[in-house]
């Protein structure tokens, strides 16, 4: 198995965001790719594909295509993986293990997702399907068995903190001043989506949070709560005011918020939060610019992210070692398949080979340490029988 990967560690949100697929651009991919799955995240785009040669030549011609980089400019940015390197980046990959959060919760969805779409489109072999059933079933195993998803594990969750301490630092200024009746007033643009429903449960949760939600042809929520007002996508300038803080998280390849329309609307200098983890970007740039607005980009979470995986060493450390016990299994699993062709035709070389040349043979061919490990797996052999 061969993997090419552009990912927040290779690459910065303006480069990630030519990287968006629509799914017929998937399919489209697939099928040049052969057996192949296709992972495109806000925060990385992988293609895991195997063949009887290597593909990356194919891979960087493809992304090269999406991207109308040249595919030199494309090398300075992807990462290759190859065999076990590729089996053991997927693991990791689908384990949490190289998010930005580490032991984020929503990578193993998406995952998933991506697997299952490549089944569909039967894209995949025996190699891909015993990986990506290996990896799923080694994350759920990390999430039960470790603490890696016992604190904040997804940018929705540090999100929602960041609104929560924004909103105590503003409350406590308006306290210390007139005070104010209503709490915090968020406008959350794509609440609809995975991410945005996680954040709204979050912050709908708080209680002294006001949430007006966007929706465009479906209900943000099937629960009436009193804190919460869904307003129609085309009206989200209307409450952009009124509100403290904006978070916007879309699959919109335009902007949800632009800083010409906002200029227009928020020259009171008051101090706003905008909050963009979507990409490509939903809030132009240039509404930093604007008195009294602060802006935080996806890129941005990686220094939140990064005191959030400290506290996690000793679970990562554990989570580290369960993950190699599993990949030893696949490794096994993958190379006892390949050599599974061949059994009849080792049968009749041996026939007639007592096990004492078997033992020569394979001491003049194996180093010392597999051929100990021959050895102890013959002891293991009879002590069983006994």
């Amino acid at each position: 198995m061969e993997c090419i990967s552009i990912s927040f560690k290779s690459a910065p949100e303006e480069i990630r965001r030519i990287f968006v697929f629509t799914q017929e651009e998937k399919k489209q991919l697939l099928e040049q790719a052969e057996q192949a799955v296709l992972l495109a995240t806000c925060n990385r785009t992988e293609i895991y594909a195997t063949g009887k040669e290597s593909l990356f030549p194919v891979l960087e011609r493809l992304l090269a295509e999406k991207s109308g980089m040249e595919e030199t400019e494309l090398r300075r940015i992807a990462k290759r993986f190859q065999g076990k390197k590729a089996l053991e980046h997927l693991y990791r990959v689908t384990c949490g293990m190289d998010s930005m959060v580490l032991g984020e919760d929503e990578i193993l969805g998406q995952v998933r997702q991506a697997y299952l779409f490549s089944c569909e489109e039967h894209r995949t072999g025996y190699e891909l399907n015993t990986a990506f059933q290996g990896a799923l079933a080694c994350a759920k195993k990390i999430k039960t068995e470790t603490d890696i998803s016992k604190s904040s594990v997804s940018i929705a969750t540090l999100v929602s903190n960041e609104v929560f301490r924004t909103e105590n630092a503003i409350m406590r200024e308006e306290d210390a001043q007139s005070g104010r009746e209503e709490g915090l007033r968020v406008l959350l643009i794509g609440g609809s989506g995975k991410m945005g429903s996680i954040i709204l449960k979050n912050l709908l949760d708080r209680g002294s949070i006001h949430v007006y939600a966007t929706k465009r042809n479906h209900s943000v929520t099937d629960r009436e709560r009193s804190n919460l007002t869904v307003v129609d996508y085309g009206e989200r300038y209307r409450f952009l005011k009124q509100a403290d803080v904006v978070i916007s998280s879309t699959e919109s390849p335009h902007y949800t918020i632009t800083a010409g329309k906002a200029a227009e609307l928020l020259k009171d200098g008051r101090e706003r939060l905008f909050i963009d983890i979507a990409v490509p970007a939903d809030i132009d740039r240039e509404i930093s610019a604007l008195p009294g607005c602060r802006l935080i980009a996806i890129d941005d979470f990686r220094e939140l992210a990064g005191r959030n995986n400290l506290r996690k060493q000793q679970a990562i450390a554990d989570a580290g070692e369960l993950m190699s016990e599993e990949l030893e299994t696949l490794y096994k699993t993958l190379a006892f398949h390949e050599a599974a062709g061949q059994l009849n035709k080792w049968k009749e070389s041996f026939a007639g080979c007592g096990l004492d040349k078997i033992l020569f043979f394979l001491r003049d061919n194996l180093d010392s340490d597999s051929f100990q490990a021959v050895l102890e797996a013959f002891g293991k052999a009879q002590e069983g029988r006994n």
